[in-house]
């Protein structure tokens, strides 16, 4: 039963990864068609989406990052819910259905980042 539990949450985190990368592409899609439908002289409204300034795929890692390098540094470890709360302290807020889901699959994408352990949920900025 332990193996079941245990193989079931490794789906489960791997069903979140993938729906963040949809998410991720879908955005990439939307604001494509946006740029296009822009050139063509369509009228454009923003989203309720860019309009609430919530971050979302690239940025929201691009600023993840800069926090944790302003706040914490290279080499210091921190784990994932410090970090994400450490984003909002700085006023920053987290789009998708959950924010702190679509965080921890936003860093993981990150090359300058790394995980600390198996399963520890910690993390540190790799040195330069």
């Amino acid at each position: 039963m332990r193996d079941r539990i245990e193989a079931q949450v490794d789906q489960v985190e791997r069903l979140r990864l993938l729906a963040e990368r949809i998410e991720d592409q879908t955005q990439r899609e939307r604001a494509l068609l946006e740029q296009l439908e822009a050139a063509l002289g369509h009228s454009v409204q923003l989203s309720i989406d860019e309009l609430d300034g919530r971050l979302r795929g690239h940025r929201l890692l691009e600023v993840a990052v800069a926090v944790l390098e302003e706040k914490i540094g290279c080499g210091q470890a921190i784990h994932y819910r410090e970090w994400f709360q450490l984003l909002q302290s700085h006023g920053y807020r987290v789009g998708g259905k959950d924010p702190l889901a679509t965080f921890l699959a936003q860093i993981n994408r990150a090359d300058s980042v790394e995980s600390i352990g198996k399963r520890t949920g910690r993390y540190r900025l790799k040195a330069a």
